[in-house]
């Protein structure tokens, strides 16, 4: 069934009013998570490698090891959240017609939602203003 372009508006402003606009806009999300990496040293560019520079830097500014440091992730922060509401947000901004691809991404890149920064996040990186306690879900 086609949706009416009424419909479709009256589902952009329900979806503005429920989600956060990084969530559903990605020239935005982008926008941020560059604010998160001048001024938090959001990484690493890629979790996969072992990136020594990069978790370092962690260690020394954490006055800790790199294997500590390693351990304090977006995944783990209390900044990160991955509540089941803002998970659907997320989705339905990489690509609301096909929610299962979607939720594939997601699920691949662990991503929430950082409060502190808004923006979308994927779960192995991290950055400076790092907070134990997360992440945020239904749960807690």
């Amino acid at each position: 069934m086609f949706k009416s372009r009424a419909d479709e508006l009256l589902d952009n402003i329900q979806t503005s009013i429920e989600c956060p606009p990084a969530t559903q806009d990605i020239s935005l999300n982008l926008a941020n998570r560059k604010i998160c990496v001048d001024k938090a040293n959001y990484g690493p560019a890629n979790p996969q490698l072992s990136n020594d520079e990069f978790w370092q830097s962690k260690a020394d500014l954490f006055k800790t090891s790199i294997e500590q440091a390693k351990t304090m992730r977006c995944k783990n922060c209390a900044a990160f959240i991955q509540k089941e509401k803002m998970m659907k947000c997320i989705e339905k901004g990489i690509c609301e017609e096909d929610m299962n691809e979607a939720a594939k991404i997601v699920d691949l890149a662990n991503l929430g939602y950082c409060e502190l920064f808004d923006f979308k996040c994927a779960g192995d990186r991290t950055c400076d203003a790092w907070i134990t306690g997360g992440p945020l879900t239904d749960e807690v």
